[in-house]
């Protein structure tokens, strides 16, 4: 029995459990959402009229996934998840507003995440090979870049950023407009109301540093001589009792060669809520 389906990259009807295409016969797709070669939506599943799913995606049972949201390939989103809905904005009114979502991302059940605003660049993205755990929530126009983990329950204001390799500790929280370094390790529970930089841990309301994420580091293969770089940097900024601009003095005279060192200082410099010391 055809559905009517545009088969992504084909413009023809996919069949309804048979074929490359899988739909569960009480799934609902629009009929000009766009569905990549092996996709396998769930049962009760909602797809809407200008959703696009790349090839390989799982949807489990009882997801909707609505407006205009492109899902990369080989994604798994599990039950339950809400994609791509209006965003929870006071000032929103029915704009042709983005989510994309990278390839080999997984969003695990309940996970919740809106679509930009056109205050914010009107697009939410979610990159390459992300894993959103159950019951997160990423607001809109957040950026997260690629290999980004967001723990149970972590949530994310509007116009959050968070860099690739980043992790947020379950039900932690992230105020509007703040970043989260590349590689930086968010404790669960924790309050975040300032930017965190990049390679570092941080934990509690505020919250505040403990030092290098260097565990992390290391099962990333940052060789010694970068570590000790940024643990010099890291000194010269929150230890020495030197003001921004000395520290970023004596980090251009003694470790400025090393590009992870370069980051950090840009990331610094270019903060606007202030970064967590």
């Amino acid at each position: 029995m055809s559905t009517g389906v545009r088969k992504k990259g084909r413009g023809r009807s996919a069949s309804r459990g048979g074929g490359s295409v899988h739909l569960h016969p009480t799934a609902i797709v629009a009929p000009s959402a766009e569905i990549g070669d092996a996709v396998t939506i769930g049962p009760y599943s909602v797809v809407g009229e200008h959703v696009s799913i790349g090839e390989g995606t799982s949807i489990g049972a009882h997801v909707v996934v609505d407006g205009w949201t492109e899902i990369g390939r080989e994604c798994r989103i599990f039950s339950h998840a809400v994609l791509g809905t209006e965003p929870q904005h006071l000032t929103y009114h029915a704009e042709g507003s983005r989510l994309v979502i990278g390839d080999h991302t997984v969003v695990r059940e309940f996970t919740t995440v809106n679509r930009g605003t056109i205050q914010g660049g009107g697009k939410t993205m979610v990159g390459n090979h992300a894993f959103i755990m159950a019951y997160a929530h990423v607001a809109h126009d957040c950026l997260l870049g690629d290999h980004v983990i967001l723990a149970n329950a972590a949530t994310l204001g509007g116009h959050v950023t968070i860099e690739e390799y980043a992790i947020l500790g379950a039900l932690s929280g992230v105020h509007q407009y703040c970043r989260i370094g590349k590689y930086a390790l968010v404790g669960g529970l924790s309050g975040v109301r300032q930017d965190v930089i990049p390679f570092a841990k941080a934990s509690g309301d505020g919250p505040k540093l403990y030092g290098l994420n260097s565990v992390g580091l290391r099962r990333h293969n940052f060789p010694e001589e970068t570590l000790r770089s940024l643990r010099k940097a890291y000194r010269l900024f929150f230890q020495s009792g030197l003001n921004t601009s000395q520290a970023i003095a004596r980090i251009h005279e003694e470790v400025w060669a090393c590009v992870e060192v370069q980051d950090l200082v840009q990331f610094i410099k270019t903060s606007d809520r202030g970064v967590a010391r």
